[in-house]
């Protein structure tokens, strides 16, 4: 397989975020609650502050692509869309996380009109090259993982989908095989997979005055191989003991959304996830919540080329680093 490393070239990473004005915290922790964890490239227009992402920038093209239709019923195989979106076969259960696979996030007013980030790099696959999915799994109600335009495309009798606690009123309208909640260590068995929700450090509200939405992390298992995904977390020693002599093949975690320093406690950095996934003993690692969107304050690169440096030395474990890149899990 083409190896899937792309050295970036050394940047300012400007590890100390700037101080924050009143207003512009104020405006931020709205669009954080409305799941644009941190919205900068709506929130510096609003205020007058120029983001990375500049108005009509042209989406860059990942470099990998992924050819589902080629993929055996007798691998794992996975593939990061970008973002937090993955697509992968489990054994021949065809299983999508979290779809975001527009050219924006945000809030849906009417129809499929979204206001929110662009995309920076596009995702590898649209809702229609994904090809039949027997599984869809949402993590939360967050815009960025929760995406009412991928997942009205994705509407299939042949799909079930598994959300988080009280999120179903969300779904409403949607016509899927089955739509399942499911609460922190409970499990659902659907299309020969066993997922069961992983309680992490996030929060779960799409609105402000919607209480009681849960965020999950998520473990996949099927013929004795456990994939972890996990979604939105700050670093929290709950997984560890959660997944506490389970043998972890994958770890799928989050490496971005972590400036300013008040995002920490919801999105781990990249030394965090690194060590959680080293504090579950995962075989293989895949660093995703990079790269696609703008949501906070750490340049856009600085993630990745974190996670590298806190992987110094066992970079061999770490299986996807570009938007496209697929993975076989090796037998």
């Amino acid at each position: 397989m083409k190896n899937q490393i792309n050295l970036i070239s050394s940047e300012s990473l400007n590890p100390t975020p700037k101080r924050l004005s009143r207003r512009k915290f104020i405006g931020l922790g709205l669009l954080g609650t409305l799941g644009l964890t941190g919205g900068y490239s709506v929130i510096d227009n609003v205020f007058g502050k120029q983001s990375e992402n500049k108005t009509g920038q042209k989406l860059v093209k990942p470099n990998f692509i992924p050819t589902p239709n080629k993929w055996s019923n007798d691998d794992v195989t996975v593939s990061w869309l970008g973002h937090a979106s993955f697509l992968i076969n489990f054994f021949g259960t065809r299983i999508l996380i979290d779809p975001a696979l527009n050219s924006h996030i945000g809030i849906t007013p009417i129809g499929n009109l979204t206001i929110g980030p662009s995309r920076y790099i596009a995702s590898a696959l649209s809702s229609d090259e994904v090809g039949p999915i027997d599984l869809v799994l949402v993590s939360h109600a967050h815009t960025d993982h929760f995406d009412y335009p991928t997942l009205r495309k994705l509407q299939s009798p042949n799909t079930s989908v598994v959300t988080a606690k009280n999120t179903l009123p969300l779904w409403d309208g949607m016509k899927f095989k089955s739509i399942n909640e499911i609460h922190w260590q409970d499990s659902k068995s659907l299309a020969g997979v066993n997922v069961t929700a992983i309680e992490g450090q996030h929060w779960g509200a799409r609105i402000p005055w919607k209480k009681g939405m849960e965020a999950n992390s998520l473990l996949l298992s099927k013929n004795g191989i456990h994939i972890f995904f996990g979604a939105d977390t700050g670093y929290t020693e709950l997984i560890k003991q959660q997944l506490s002599g389970i043998p972890i093949d994958l770890a799928i975690m989050g490496i971005g959304a972590y400036s300013p320093k008040s995002f920490e406690a919801k999105h781990a950095t990249p030394e965090q996830a690194w060590k959680m996934a080293e504090e579950i003993s995962a075989k293989w690692v895949i660093p995703m919540h990079w790269g696609a969107f703008n949501l906070s304050r750490e340049p856009m690169k600085e993630p990745i080329i974190r996670f590298r440096q806190a992987a110094s030395g066992q970079m061999e474990k770490v299986a996807i680093q570009e938007t496209g890149g697929t993975w076989i899990l090796p037998r």
